[in-house]
């Protein structure tokens, strides 16, 4: 079985990868999973509104 290769772009998706274990994508042979970005800034905090 091939082994999972994770990518996360530098700066914030370091940051997520560390605070969160969070991985922008996966990669497991020639398959490729990519994730969402969630709804929250760059200090981590979910707005209450869509206009923030």
């Amino acid at each position: 079985m091939n082994q999972p290769e994770f990518f996360v772009t530098s700066g914030y998706g370091e940051r997520m990868l560390n605070e969160l274990h969070d991985s922008q994508a996966v990669k497991i042979g020639d398959r490729v999973e990519t994730s969402v970005q969630g709804g929250w800034n760059d200090n981590l905090q979910i707005s209450e509104s869509l206009d923030s």
